[in-house]
């Protein structure tokens, strides 16, 4: 399946996720591709979104190659290809995105404060997974935040990815797993590049119209 753009492929996995149709929903969107797929999910399901803090951990020496990923509270998740590059130099890589993510991270939640996710139902959206090492210090990051079921929805995941996820998540919605997958464009005519601007821009938007509860933040 190639989809049309990431709103629609939202559109095509809310139609799975109408089960979870109440307030009390949590939609968490991995920054930065899937926020406008996370701000369509929670509307569409009467929920609330928020955003993982997380990301990927890239080598400046290849930026298209993932050295794995990285949480807001420092957690470092590599994948196993990189364990034998030199410690220190992955640690001054690690600790550069770090900086990136908890700067954005800042920005972001003077928007949007982070919610307790405590006996939530939480869903985490991306636009796709690929070797799965965002995904995976997000749903390590979730779980550690006590959530009563974790469901992971995407559109397409390879298939080492959607391991990743079928072994960490509660339930994984995943409208295709291609036998052969090099990235996750491919499987969109449109990707346009989602910025720190839109992300902020749909974040305003939200706030705008968030009740004083909805708004309590998590530290």
């Amino acid at each position: 399946m190639i989809f049309e753009d990431r709103l629609q492929a939202a559109q095509l996995l809310l139609t799975r996720l109408e089960k979870y149709k109440e307030a009390r929903t949590v939609v968490l969107a991995i920054p930065r591709g899937a926020v406008p797929m996370g701000a369509l999910l929670a509307e569409g399901l009467s929920g609330s979104l928020n955003l993982v803090p997380v990301r990927k951990v890239f080598s400046p020496l290849a930026p298209e190659f993932a050295l794995g990923a990285a949480d807001v509270e420092g957690n470092f998740y590599p994948d196993e290809n990189v364990l034998e590059l030199p410690q220190e130099q992955l640690r001054n890589w690690f600790k550069k995105s770090l900086e990136t993510l908890r700067h954005r991270d800042f920005r972001w939640r003077q928007m949007l404060p982070r919610q307790p996710l405590k006996d939530r139902f939480v869903i985490i959206v991306d636009d796709g997974v690929a070797t799965g090492a965002t995904m995976r210090a997000a749903l390590m990051w979730v779980r550690r935040k006590e959530p009563k079921h974790i469901v992971v929805a995407v559109p397409v995941s390879s298939r080492e990815g959607a391991a990743i996820m079928y072994r960490l998540a509660d339930e994984v919605i995943c409208l295709e797993t291609p036998p052969s997958f090099s990235s996750v464009s491919e499987f969109y005519l449109r990707f346009d590049e989602v910025t720190d601007d839109g992300v902020c821009s749909i974040l305003r938007s939200l706030q705008k119209n968030a009740s004083p509860s909805e708004i309590s933040s998590e530290h």
